[in-house]
């Protein structure tokens, strides 16, 4: 057998584990879904980088705000990071975008003014009004870190995360380029050297950018969240032209989405839509369904694209509307009203949690002034 023919040597488990170690142990906070009580209750600390979650629910039930707070959190977190946000519907609303960073800033000078100064919160909104125009164009400046993609098929979905992917493999490659330059100079200079170095001179220098890159910020300046909005809404009609088609398609673009996110340590999140769902005054909504997915026995609804998907994800989080007290479920499910002037509780559920344990926990919470996550019962 010739030499080129020869197979490649075996790899050893032992390496492996230190690389799968300082892998993980570059990874990132999870970025914060805006909510301490989702955040403490269900997510444990937010959404993970590193790995794909489905944001599932009927349309208001706040998943694309989620996706604004983990973007907002990012953001805020990462002077120079970056975010793709990938549009399938024409629905991005940087409005709505820029009152969650505006609304985060407020919390963010709210929490400082307290620990800096002693002060309690109630003094806090005399300053926080006259810094409202600086909190606006501190939000708007942000917004040019996000890319926003608009497309109208999965095509265009691959094609976006393709562009992501090849962003971050250059920048790799100039990290990596990076790090052989200063590795050469060190060596470079410990072969001139013909003293021993004295202590203080004995620190690490920082790595040198490559002649002609640019230095890599491994905490910024790159694309490190990935919103993919309303994935439903390409994968149904891609699947009613070709059931077979589409689902092999599906699960190729997943599988390379779940190599770059986990390579690259990115957080990526896909909204998706609700089906099984009917209306609340409906006499089949008392009656819970044998795969219901929700704990909740008034909670009808389950993620949209079947179960194979769920297979191609590493979290799976659902979002569902339920009464908030046994008045408002009275009211909702009896003869007491219409059935939609009850007050409501959102429920956030982790159906799924392939790296972790937070499968069945799950948080309530409210949304105010369309932008704030607070808890329902305090």
């Amino acid at each position: 057998m010739s030499e080129a023919a020869q197979a490649a040597p075996p790899l050893l488990a032992s390496n492996l584990l230190t690389s799968a170690k300082a892998h993980e142990n570059s990874r990132p906070a999870p970025a914060s879904s805006g909510s301490a009580v989702i955040d403490e209750e269900a997510l444990s600390g937010g959404f993970r980088y590193g790995e794909i979650t489905s944001i599932a629910g009927a349309s208001g039930t706040g998943k694309s705000l989620l996706a604004y707070h983990a973007t907002a959190s990012h953001l805020l977190a990462f002077p120079r990071g970056e975010v793709a946000f990938i549009d399938t519907t024409g629905s991005f609303f940087p409005f709505r975008l820029r009152d969650v960073l505006v609304f985060r800033l407020e919390a963010k000078f709210q929490r400082e003014s307290y620990q800096h100064s002693g002060y309690v919160y109630e003094k806090a909104p005399s300053n926080i009004k006259e810094a409202k125009q600086r909190f606006i164009d501190e939000a708007t400046a942000m917004l040019d870190r996000v890319k926003v993609m608009r497309v109208f098929d999965l095509a265009g979905v691959i094609e976006a995360v393709g562009e992501v992917g090849e962003m971050r493999g250059r920048e790799s490659q100039v990290a990596e380029k990076a790090g052989a330059v200063a590795t050469r100079r060190a060596r470079d200079e410990i072969g001139d050297s013909e003293e021993e170095p004295d202590e203080e001179d004995d620190v690490p220098a920082k790595p040198a950018a490559a002649e002609g890159c640019q230095e890599v910020d491994s905490q910024g300046g790159q694309v490190s969240i990935i919103v993919i909005d309303t994935i439903t809404n390409v994968v149904s009609s891609l699947m009613s032209t070709s059931q077979t088609q589409g689902q092999a398609l599906l699960e190729s673009f997943m599988r390379s989405l779940h190599h770059l996110t986990s390579r690259h340590h990115i957080c990526t999140i896909l909204t998706n839509a609700a089906v099984g769902l009917t209306s609340s005054n409906n006499p089949v909504y008392r009656r819970r369904p044998e795969d219901s997915v929700s704990v909740f026995s008034s909670t009808m609804g389950k993620p949209a694209l079947g179960k194979t998907f769920t297979y191609l994800i590493d979290t799976s989080v659902f979002l569902s509307v339920v009464p908030k007290t046994a008045n408002d479920a009275a009211i909702a499910f009896g003869d007491r009203g219409d059935g939609l002037s009850f007050r409501k509780a959102f429920i956030l559920e982790v159906l799924k949690d392939r790296c972790g344990t937070r499968g069945g926990r799950w948080a309530a919470f409210e949304i105010l002034d369309e932008v704030k996550l607070v808890p329902c019962f305090s």
